[in-house]
């Protein structure tokens, strides 16, 4: 186990494009956290966490911690996405984990515009 782990790290790190997008999506996940922490508002009263439209449009009211949730979406989605590159880097399917890689800075991107979005109706509400 602790072998295969080094030869993985010894693969990915010799590979300067995968190891650079690697570090890029661990920055831009951490530059996303401090973006929308910043914008999380304190509000005693329950503010609106989330919005749907099946059936009615509908605004779901919850405290407004939980808004914190979208910084561990980012980090899981991060971690996962890593995992399952160094994975497939490991299984010589290099161009596949480079497109996974680049889909999660697309997916971060997608995350931060959604977020913020919902950060701000809160802020309202």
């Amino acid at each position: 186990m602790k072998d295969t782990i080094k030869k993985s790290i010894k693969i990915v790190f010799g590979d300067r494009t995968v190891a650079t997008l690697l570090i890029v999506n661990v920055v831009v996940a951490i530059v996303i956290s401090i973006f929308l922490g910043s914008s999380i508002k304190h509000s005693e009263a329950q503010v609106i966490t989330r919005y749907t439209t099946y059936g009615d449009a509908n605004f779901y009211r919850s405290h407004w911690s939980s808004l914190f949730s979208y910084f561990a979406l980012a980090f899981v989605i991060v971690f996962g996405h890593s995992a399952l590159s160094v994975k497939l880097i490991s299984l010589e399917k290099r161009s596949l984990a480079i497109f996974i890689l680049w889909l999660t800075l697309g997916i971060l991107a997608i995350l931060a515009i959604l977020a913020y979005s919902i950060i701000k109706i809160a802020s309202i509400g």
